[in-house]
C-alpha cells in the first residue's frame, strides 16, 4: 500500500451549510452578565409566564456559552444520502463502501464567528479539507485535500448549524479513518472530526455486516 495513493482522491461537496438554527437577540440578557446571572434571568421569565421570551433568551444564552467554549464540531455521522436539514438524515447502517461509492457525512458546528455585511446580514465562512489516515493514525496523503469553502449569509444570529459533505475517493482499499478539518476563516479557529471507513472490492453480503 503506497502512502501517497489517496492523493488521487477528488472530493466533491454538496450544499455544505444548508440550514442554521437562528436565535433572537433580546435586550433582556446583557452580554455583561455571567452565565449564572443569565440563567437566573431566564428562570425568572419562566416563573412569570414569559415562555416565548425565555426560549429566545435561552438561545442567546447558548450563544454566550459557545462564545466562551469556542469553535467546534459535534454529532459527526455517516449518512445514507445527504442531509435534508438540521438533524434530518438517515444514518448509514455500516461504514463499508464499495470502491468508487460516494461517502456522505453529516456534522454540526457551533461557536463560529459572524462578519456583518453592509446590508446588515451576518456572513459565516468556513474552509473544509480532509485526508485519510490509517487505523494507527498515519496520514496517507502529503497534505490535506481541499474541499472548498462553505458560506452562508443570514439576517439572523445563528446559534449552531450543520454541514452535509460528499467525499469521492479513488485508489484506497481497506480500513481507514476519514479525518476532516473545518476552519472558521474569520478567526482561524480549527475543529476536526474523524469517521472510520472501509473500502472493499467487492462488497459481499457477509462484509456488509456493521463493523
Amino acid at each position: 500500500m503506497s502512502g501517497t495513493f489517496p492523493r488521487r482522491a477528488r472530493p466533491v461537496t454538496g450544499p455544505a451549510l444548508a440550514c442554521l438554527l437562528a436565535s433572537a437577540t433580546l435586550p433582556s440578557l446583557s452580554g455583561a452578565q455571567t452565565l449564572p446571572e443569565a440563567a437566573q434571568a431566564i428562570q425568572q421569565m419562566i416563573d412569570t409566564g414569559q415562555g416565548p421570551q425565555a426560549v429566545a433568551a435561552a438561545r442567546q444564552f447558548l450563544r454566550q456559552v459557545t462564545g466562551q467554549v469556542g469553535f467546534g464540531v459535534t454529532n459527526a455521522q455517516l449518512t445514507v444520502t445527504p442531509a435534508e436539514g438540521f438533524g434530518m438524515f438517515q444514518p448509514r447502517p455500516n461504514n463499508i463502501f464499495a470502491l468508487g461509492e460516494p461517502v456522505y457525512a453529516y456534522v454540526e458546528v457551533y461557536g463560529f464567528s459572524m462578519s456583518q455585511l453592509t446590508n446588515g446580514a451576518n456572513r459565516l465562512l468556513f474552509d473544509v479539507s480532509f485526508t485519510l489516515e490509517s487505523p494507527q493514525g498515519q496520514q496517507m496523503t502529503d497534505s490535506l485535500i481541499p474541499m472548498g469553502e462553505v458560506q452562508l449569509d443570514s439576517f439572523s444570529s445563528p446559534v449552531d448549524g450543520f454541514f452535509h459533505l460528499t467525499y469521492r475517493i479513488n485508489g484506497a482499499v481497506g480500513d481507514y479513518v476519514l479525518r476532516t478539518l473545518v476552519v472558521d476563516r474569520a478567526t482561524g479557529q480549527r475543529a476536526e472530526f474523524r469517521l472510520p471507513v472501509i473500502f472493499a472490492d467487492p462488497v459481499s453480503p457477509e462484509n456488509m455486516a456493521e463493523k
